[in-house]
């Protein structure tokens, strides 16, 4: 079976691989010994003794700190100076237009290297990545990221590629398959871009200039695998090659994440492919013999030419969640005894703790804002955390979601393919030329996937791993999953090349995820990628819609989505009647949280999609007993209309009459009213505990948490009452070890 040691998942972080021999079958190294890794030392003290090497920007030009950063010796650490990547988010106005950031310990300036990816609407820096070398002295040494006033360049000339193959760098793929041996050979690929008359380009096809300056540069390049005659496994292969200088200038080290997929979207036939894989970089070397590759996925190892250096950037997550790229989070923190057991790498073609089958019912890890690996990363920035976060979002590589356009090289895009369609493709074959000119080629041979995806219950993937490191495999996971979410619908449903959610995704849950993977492509994909446009006209068209069919008509008065296959629960023998408040959640939470990255649009829906939140928890205070008592906000299901076509019901007062008679009259939270509930449901209940298992993390009041907190944060007149209430509630969860749902309002 191959081996791997140390952790082959992502970037400054550490990894080793070895030979496995020709055993054949799947990497089985889902554990590491980096399980033994308790993060002792990454609360150590600062150590003011080292003297890291500095730049030539005086000290006085360099304010005051706008975030920290600490880092953190892996025990692979050589001496001296080694370099630091990794990606930043900045607040909103933290970082203004035309100045920069300088990393610093104590009063000593590091060299440094800012390659701005985003910024917000006023102009002022959003993402950037981050580069420089640092000297830890001890196991955790705080870099502070300083504002400079101007737009401060890095000196001297960025690092080029002849300068990488004028050393001994070597890269190369080899596969097997069906009897022919492939190989690509990375020397190759720069040397034809260094002969081209175009070079490396930012978002060329032959070659992306991903990074550029003194200190380091990245290039990617790859693309179909082809035999000397042009006979092809379908497979292509890339190289992400960061090469890094020293403290002279010349290149010491690079990073090679090398990425094989199977996703091409319009091939002559597509069906999983089996092969033999040697990874070579330097002098380490990745094997994987027998590996069956499923289509539309994809995998990546990283490896070192010239050592790992051995750092781990951890970020400020308290500050990731204050600039609204992420929720608020309570104040919780996973235990040592979850972090020591949690994985900590992932085999290629293997789903990790994703859910095999997601259409399956019920709570799942990944289900949430953010799945329970990424929320514990969020709450703790723990390097386990971090590690198990990366090996999980690796792991949606094996699924077949991953389509991407050859003309392009880029994930699938519906407004160049507007009658593309997986979920409606029956029809497709069926349909006249426009439906035929996009239509998905079928498969050819074995295209069984033993992992299943599903939009309704589709978690966060690549977005966070990409904003905190920087690798650009993340932003295209992230890509990928939200290309996925629109060429899946019916055409017709989507609005074609507008994208619109309504129709296309008949759960509100489906709705509510899929608008959280759209917002978060548009966010965080850089400003200069062709599809940073994309996104951002498909979330234009999704909150356009939802802003004219619900908030100006003012459609629902309940400020619920009601349309098309939104209401299906049945209620007193009458089909389609009825919601899940719990889905209605998770969707405010969606417009909630784009709305905090300032999404157009986002504000107005969350607005007016709080009342429904807001009044099941304080309904009863004007009238306590005949209002909406606040113990039954967390109810499952919940009847909106009297009868299937019929107008939404005039006010929760109503909606609460019809689906609790035997509460109305009862005052709530009272012991009366307990009795009743006790009664109705089989089940005896505490003074101030919901229903819906209020005492689980991924109970019914736990779901409501996160969709609750963006309705108090809308600036709803009742919602710090609400709150209130449900934070003062006698039945809670203990979030630690699974902190999905443990979203609070910022305004609380």
């Amino acid at each position: 079976m191959p081996e791997i040691t140390g952790y082959g998942t992502a970037g400054e972080y550490g990894t080793n691989a070895s030979d496995d021999g020709d055993t054949g079958g799947q990497d089985d190294s889902d554990q590491d010994d980096s399980n033994q890794d308790s993060d002792e030392g990454e609360n150590g003290d600062q150590d003011d003794e080292q003297t890291p090497p500095t730049s030539d920007t005086d000290p006085g030009d360099v304010g005051d700190t706008v975030v920290s950063v600490r880092a953190i010796r892996t025990g692979r650490s050589s001496s001296g100076t080694a370099p630091l990547t990794f990606g930043q988010v900045f607040a909103r106005g933290a970082v203004p237009e035309n100045d920069s950031v300088h990393a610093r310990v104590g009063d000593r300036l590091l060299p440094t290297q800012v390659d701005a990816k985003a910024r917000w609407d006023d102009g002022s820096l959003r993402h950037a990545v981050i580069s420089t070398r640092v000297a830890p002295s001890g196991n955790d040494t705080r870099i502070d990221l300083a504002r400079v006033e101007g737009d401060e360049d890095a000196a001297g000339s960025p690092l080029r590629i002849g300068a990488l193959l004028a050393s001994d760098f070597s890269a190369r793929v080899e596969i097997k398959a069906r009897g022919t041996r492939y190989t690509v050979d990375a020397r190759d690929l720069l040397n034809d871009v260094a002969a081209s008359s175009g070079g490396c380009s930012d978002w060329g096809r032959q070659c992306k200039q991903w990074l550029s300056g003194p200190q380091v540069s990245e290039w990617i390049v790859g693309g179909p695998i082809e035999g000397a005659s042009g006979e092809s496994p379908r497979l292509a292969a890339y190289f992400h090659i960061r090469a890094y200088a020293d403290d002279n200038g010349e290149i010491e080290r690079a990073r090679v994440d090398t990425v094989i997929e199977n996703n091409w979207a319009y091939p002559d036939e597509t069906r999983n492919a089996q092969y033999n894989v040697t990874l070579e970089v330097g002098d380490e070397q990745y094997r994987n013999n027998g590996l069956k590759h499923y289509r539309q996925a994809r995998w990546h190892r990283v490896l070192w030419w010239n050592d790992d250096p051995g750092l781990y950037a951890r970020i400020d997550t308290d500050y990731l969640q204050s600039t609204g790229a992420i929720s608020q989070y309570a104040d919780v923190e996973p235990t040592n005894g979850l972090l020591n057991s949690v994985r900590q790498s992932v085999a290629p073609m293997n789903n990790g703790d994703q859910t095999d089958y997601m259409p399956t019912t019920g709570s799942q890890s990944a289900i949430g804002p953010l799945p329970r690996w990424t929320s514990a990363y969020a709450v703790s920035g723990d390097r386990r955390a971090f590690r198990w976060m990366l090996a999980n979002d690796d792991a949606i590589g094996s699924y077949s979601v991953h389509y991407r356009d050859r003309e392009t090289g880029r994930p699938l895009e519906i407004t160049r393919h507007p009658y593309v369609t997986i979920a409606n493709r029956s029809y497709a074959q069926r349909a006249g030329s426009n439906y035929q000119r996009d239509l998905l080629p079928d498969c050819q041979g074995d295209c069984n996937n033993p992992y299943a995806f599903d939009i309704a219950h589709h978690p966060s993937i690549g977005y966070v791993p990409y904003l905190v490191t920087g690798d650009f495999y993340y932003l295209e996971e992230m890509q990928f999953v939200a290309s996925y979410v629109q060429l899946w619908a019916n055409p017709n449903y989507r609005d074609y090349k507008k994208g619109t959610l309504r129709g296309a995704q008949s759960q509100v849950r489906g709705q509510a995820w899929s608008l959280r993977s759209l917002s978060d492509a548009a966010f965080a994909t850089p400003d200069d990628d062709p599809l940073k446009s994309y996104f951002t006209q498909i979330v234009d068209h999704v909150l356009d819609d939802y802003n004219d069919t619900f908030v100006d008509s003012d459609r629902s008065p309940l400020h619920v989505i009601n349309n098309y296959g939104a209401v299906i629960y049945p209620s007193g023998g009458r089909e389609r009647v009825g919601i899940a408040p719990w889905q209605a959640d998770f969707f405010t939470w969606a417009a909630g949280h784009a709305a905090e990255q300032r999404m157009p649009g986002a504000e107005k829906l969350v607005g007016w999609l709080a009342d429904f939140q807001i009044g099941r928890m304080t309904g009863w205070q004007d009238d306590p007993t005949e209002g909406y008592c606040w113990l039954e906000a967390s109810s499952y299901s919940l009847q909106i209309r009297p009868n299937r076509g019929a107008d939404d019901y005039d006010s929760l007062e109503e909606v609460y009459a019809t689906n609790f008679p035997e509460l109305v009259g009862t005052r709530c939270n009272s012991a009366r009213m307990r009795l009743r509930m006790a009664n109705m449901e089989g089940t005896s209940y505490q003074a101030g505990e919901m229903v819906g298992y209020a005492n689980s993390t991924t109970g019914f009041p736990a779901n409501m948490q996160p969709g609750l907190a963006m309705a108090v944060d809308s600036g709803h007149p009742d919602g710090a009452a609400a709150w209130r209430i449900f934070e003062d509630r006698n039945v809670k969860p203990d979030y630690d070890n699974l902190p999905n749902f443990a979203v609070v309002p910022r305004s609380r």
